[in-house]
């Protein structure tokens, strides 16, 4: 009898443990991590593009910026809601934060709500936003370091931007000392964060200066302006060259047209050059430009006739707002309105 008795208390004081246990490891577990102050690690520099394949990127949380359990952040601003983080963090093979621009795009996604928050507000949640990325611990002190230099450097834009001195700087002077001014707050992630922007914006000053150039011959300026682009980042080359091949292809349908191409001469230039598949999408641009053009022709036609017919200028005015109405969609009659200006401002009358 006192053999049983011992046993149930050794079991009861097993069971009392293990629930004691549990309930510690499940406070353990809710508990926000401790604060992360700024670090005085110095920031990784940026490798290049080559790093970018060894790094992993660390993604926010699908549908929306992250909100962890016990956060005792205030809910999102009005322009969050319902908005997915931009950009990414990327970390190196070892370990370290790689600043580039999808960095900076994280950071100004929670920025683009100054003004409905304070600085500070902002900084914690992209803070938080970092934390839940569990990112390695160097790579974690050196985004809150970057983040910091950041924003230092934003103020001091800003002051720039403000200041007297700005206003007799061109384009060129303010660009360059915005690049000093990256340099001087953010260091070697200045280049990673900035280099394919200040490259590109260099080449515009420099195109301009060439479109300015009156000593240069038109073919002069193309040839060095050809050889501009080619200082260009690659992938923003490309996106050039896309964005610009279909006014070029235009413009050479327009000159085979003027020429005297048939429809067929051009169907099989288009054959040649962009495939069968981009051949019909062009025909049926082209068919409903047409449409467009016949019925633009048709109001205007109706329009001039209410000119010549209703003297009255008020119950002119009031007819011809009703064909408008009459004739096109809401959307459509602002391109009719547009058309009409261009017309207007080519001496079309």
């Amino acid at each position: 009898m006192k053999s049983r008795a011992v046993i149930l208390v050794v079991a009861l004081c097993a069971l009392l443990g293990a629930g004691v246990f549990s309930w510690w490891k499940v406070r353990a577990e809710d508990a926000p991590g401790p604060e992360v102050p700024p670090s005085s690690v110095p920031v990784a520099r940026a490798q290049g593009p080559g790093a970018l394949p060894a790094g992993a990127p660390v993604q926010g949380v699908a549908g929306g910026p992250p909100s962890p359990a016990g956060s005792a952040l205030p809910p999102l601003p009005t322009s969050l809601q319902d908005t997915e983080e931009d950009g990414a963090v990327f970390v190196d093979a070892s370990g370290h934060l790689v600043p580039n621009a999808d960095l900076r795009r994280f950071f100004n996604y929670y920025l683009s709500a100054t003004g409905e928050e304070s600085p500070s507000l902002i900084r914690e949640r992209i803070l938080t936003a970092l934390r839940a990325k569990k990112l390695p611990p160097a790579a974690m002190d050196e985004a809150v370091q970057v983040l910091d230099d950041y924003l230092a450097y934003l103020d001091a834009a800003r002051s720039l931007g403000s200041s007297q001195t700005a206003a007799t700087l061109d384009t060129a002077e303010r660009l360059e000392a915005l690049r000093k001014l990256r340099r001087e707050h953010l260091g070697g992630s200045a280049e990673g964060m900035f280099g394919e922007e200040e490259a590109v914006d260099a080449v515009a000053v420099e195109r301009l200066k060439l479109q300015k150039d009156a000593s240069l011959t038109p073919e002069e300026r193309e040839r060095r302006i050809a050889a501009l682009e080619e200082r260009l980042p690659p992938d923003v080359r490309q996106g050039r060259e896309e964005a610009v091949r279909p006014l070029r292809q235009r413009a050479v349908e327009q000159e085979l047209l003027a020429a005297g191409a048939t429809a067929e001469d051009l169907h099989q230039h288009r054959l040649s050059t962009v495939g069968p598949e981009a051949t019909d999408r062009l025909e049926a641009l082209d068919r409903e430009r047409a449409q467009w053009k016949q019925r633009l022709d048709d109001f205007r036609a109706k329009r001039e006739a209410l000119g010549r017919t209703q003297p009255d200028p008020a119950a002119r005015q009031a007819a011809v707002q009703r064909l408008l109405i009459d004739s096109f969609t809401p959307e459509e009659r602002l391109r009719v309105e547009a058309a009409d200006a261009i017309h207007a401002a080519s001496g079309g009358g």
